[in-house]
C-alpha cells in the first residue's frame, strides 16, 4: 500500500508542470493578441493620419494606447497559474476594446471586423459551446451597435441603404455563429482524437501482448540452439528438432526425410508417432517432393495430389495439412522436414517451424562438418602418401631415368672426343636433345605441383600454359580450352590452386583411360556469386554405380574425390558418364567478391 501511495503521488517538477499547462493556451492568445495590436496600431494610424505619433492624440489613439496597455497586463497575467481564471476572460475585453475602436473608426469600421475572429477563436476553443455561442452574440450585437451608433451619433449625414444592412446582418451573423461552428469542429476533432487515442492504446496493449509471446517463444528458441549446440551427433540434433517443434505445434506427426543414396529416392530417417512400418520406408521423389528441396522456404499444403510419395506414410492419410521444411546449409540439401497437422498452421506457426528448423540445420551442418573433417583428415594423410609415391615413380620412369643416361652418354662422349671428334659431335647433339626433354618433363611436374603464375596470371593463362605442354603428350587427342569473360575473375588462392587440381586430374584421367578423341574444357561465369568448369570428353565413358559400389573397396581417390575436394572450398562437383557416351565432370566454386 505504501508503494502504491508513493507512486500515485506526484512529483514536485510534475505539479509544476501541471499547474502551467493550463496557461499553455492563455501565453499563446496573449502573443497573438499582440499581433492584433500591432494591426490596430497600423488601423489607427492610417485612420488618423498619422496622429498616433504627432503627440496631438484623439479619441481613437487613446482607445488603442489604453488598449495596448491592457494587453501589457494581460500578458503579465498569462504567466501567473494563480491568474488562470480571469485570463481565460479577457478575450471579452478584447471584444469590448475592437468594438469601441470601431465604433469611433467612422466610415472604415469594416477594417474591424475580422479583427473579432481571433478572441471569438479563442472563445470557442477554450470555453464550452454554449458560452462561446453567448460570446458570438455579444461581439455581433457590440458590432452592429457600433456601426448604428456612429451613424446616429457621430455622422448623421451619411445615408444607410437596404444593401447597407443586409451586409451588417450577414456579418452580424457571422460573428454569432462562428464561434458555435468553430466550436463543434473542435469537439469533433477532440472525439476523433480520443478514439484514435483508444486505438493507439489498444493496439499498444496488443502489441505489448505479442512482444511477450514473442519473447517467450525466443526463450525456448534459445533453449534450443543450447541443445543443439551442445552436440554434434546428427541423430541427437533430429530428435531435439522433432521434440522441440511438438512444443510450438501440436502436430501429429513428424517426419525428417533423407536421401538413400539412389536417384530420386529417399527415406524415412526420423520421426515421431509414426505409423508401424513408417520408419525407414523408402519413397520415389515426385515433382512435388523436388520442388520443396529446390526451395527456399516452407511450403503449407492443405492437398496432397502433387505429392503421392507422401501418401505412403501411414501417419500422414488422415492429416488435414502440412508444413515442408528443406533443410539447406548452402549449397548441400540434407533432406526434408515434413510437419503433419489436424488443422491449418497461423503464419507465425511456421515462421517458428522455420527458425526452429533453421538452428537444427546448423547443428547438423556442423555435425556434418566434424564428420567430414574427420574422413578428410584420414583421406588427405592417405592422399599425401599416395602423392609421394606417385612423384617417386614419376621422378623414377622419368627425370631419373634420363639422368642416368645423360651421365652415360656424358663419359661416352669424353672417350669419343679422343678417338672419333665427328661421332662426338653427333652425340652431343643427341645428349642435347635429352636434356631438353628431361628438363621440360621436370618442368612440367613442377607445373603440375604448384604452378607460380598461377598467382601472377591469373587461372585462364595457366591453363593455357598447361594444356600446351600436356598437347605434346596427348597423342591424337585434341585438348580444347573455352573461356570467355573470365580473365578478371578472382577466386582465391586456395580456390583457384584446388580448382587448377581438380581441372588438372580430369584432363589427365581423361588422357590415360578415355581413349577420346576430344577433350574439351570450358569455363564459365554464372554470376556474381559462382563459377562452373566443364571437363567433357567423347572417349569410352564408365558405369559409376558400379564405380560407387566398388569405391570404398579400390580406396581410390580419383574422380570421385572432385566432389569432396569442392566441398572443402565451398563449391561442388557433378559427375556424369555413360560406357560409350563419353564423361562429364561439372565444378562450381564461388568466386572472390
Amino acid at each position: 500500500m505504501a508503494g502504491s501511495a508513493q507512486q500515485s503521488t506526484p512529483l514536485p517538477s510534475q505539479r509544476t508542470a501541471s499547474a502551467w499547462s493550463p496557461l499553455g493556451g492563455e501565453r499563446f492568445y496573449a502573443m497573438m493578441r499582440w499581433v492584433m495590436l500591432i494591426l490596430l496600431g497600423l488601423v489607427t494610424h492610417f485612420l488618423t493620419n498619422g496622429g498616433l505619433f504627432t503627440g496631438e492624440l484623439e479619441t481613437l489613439e487613446l482607445i488603442f494606447l489604453v488598449y495596448a496597455g491592457f494587453a501589457f497586463v494581460f500578458s503579465l497575467l498569462a504567466f501567473l497559474p494563480a491568474a488562470a481564471g480571469l485570463s481565460s476572460l479577457s478575450y471579452l475585453f478584447d471584444i469590448v476594446f475592437i468594438s469601441l475602436m470601431a465604433f469611433f473608426g467612422g466610415e472604415r469600421i469594416v477594417i474591424f471586423f475580422p479583427l473579432y475572429l481571433v478572441p471569438l477563436t479563442y472563445a470557442a476553443i477554450r470555453q464550452p459551446i454554449l458560452v462561446g455561442l453567448l460570446s458570438g452574440a455579444l461581439a455581433a450585437v457590440a458590432y452592429i451597435a457600433a456601426f448604428i451608433g456612429w451613424r446616429r451619433l457621430i455622422a448623421p449625414e451619411a445615408l444607410m441603404t437596404m444593401l447597407d444592412y443586409v451586409a451588417l446582418g450577414l456579418r452580424g451573423l457571422t460573428l454569432t455563429i462562428m464561434p458555435w461552428i468553430t466550436g463543434n469542429l473542435v469537439e469533433r476533432q477532440s472525439e476523433t482524437n480520443r478514439q484514435r487515442v483508444a486505438q493507439a492504446q489498444r493496439e499498444a496493449e496488443q502489441a505489448l501482448r505479442d512482444a511477450n509471446a514473442y519473447r517467450d517463444q525466443m526463450r525456448s528458441l534459445y533453449q534450443v540452439a543450447l541443445a543443439l549446440g551442445a552436440t554434434a551427433d546428427y541423430r541427437q540434433v533430429l530428435d531435439v528438432l522433432l521434440r522441440e517443434s511438438r512444443k510450438i505445434v501440436p502436430y501429429r506427426a513428424g517426419v525428417v526425410l533423407f536421401s538413400s543414396g539412389r536417384p530420386n529416392e529417399l527415406y524415412v530417417a526420423f520421426g515421431s508417432n509414426l505409423a508401424p512400418g513408417d520408419l525407414n520406408r523408402t519413397l520415389q521423389m515426385d515433382t512435388g517432393l523436388a520442388a520443396a528441396l529446390r526451395a527456399q522456404t516452407a511450403q503449407t499444403i492443405t492437398s496432397f495430389a502433387q505429392f503421392p510419395a507422401l501418401q505412403q506414410i501411414g501417419a500422414l492419410r488422415d492429416c488435414a495439412a502440412a508444413v515442408l521444411i528443406p533443410l539447406q546449409a548452402g549449397m548441400r540439401v540434407y533432406g526434408l522436414f515434413v510437419v503433419m497437422t489436424d488443422h491449418a498452421l497461423t503464419p507465425d506457426q511456421v515462421e517458428m517451424l522455420m527458425a526452429l528448423a533453421n538452428y537444427a540445420i546448423v547443428a547438423l551442418h556442423n555435425a556434418q562438418l566434424i564428420a567430414d573433417l574427420k574422413e578428410e583428415r584420414e583421406k588427405l594423410l592417405s592422399r599425401e602418401e599416395e602423392v609421394r609415391h606417385q612423384l617417386a615413380r614419376d621422378l623414377h620412369d622419368g627425370p631419373a631415368q634420363a639422368m642416368a643416361v645423360i651421365t652415360m652418354k656424358a663419359e661416352f662422349i669424353k672417350r669419343l672426343l679422343e678417338r672419333d671428334p665427328a661421332q662426338a659431335l653427333a652425340e652431343l647433339d643427341e645428349l642435347s636433345a635429352i636434356a631438353k626433354r628431361t628438363n621440360f618433363e621436370v618442368r612440367t611436374m613442377l607445373f603440375e605441383l604448384r604452378p607460380l603464375m598461377l598467382e601472377t596470371q591469373g587461372l585462364k593463362v595457366t591453363l593455357d600454359q598447361y594444356l600446351e605442354r600436356l598437347r605434346a603428350k596427348a597423342g591424337d587427342t585434341a585438348i580444347v580450352l573455352e573461356g570467355s569473360d573470365i580473365d578478371k575473375i578472382r577466386l582465391g588462392t586456395k580456390v583457384e590452386g584446388a580448382l587448377f587440381n581438380m581441372i588438372q586430374e580430369s584432363v589427365t584421367n581423361a588422357i590415360k583411360h578415355a581413349k577420346a578423341a576430344h577433350i574439351w574444357v570450358r569455363l564459365r561465369r554464372l554470376n556474381d556469386q559462382m563459377l562452373e568448369v566443364v571437363i567433357e570428353d567423347d572417349g569410352v565413358g564408365f558405369d559409376k554405380m558400379a564405380v560407387l559400389k566398388s569405391y570404398e573397396k579400390r580406396g581410390s581417390f580419383g574422380l570421385l574425390n572432385i566432389d569432396e575436394r569442392a566441398r572443402l572450398v565451398g563449391g561442388r562437383a557433378e559427375i556424369e558418364s555413360t560406357p560409350g557416351k563419353g564423361t562429364r565432370i561439372t565444378i562450381f566454386v564461388p568466386v572472390e567478391q
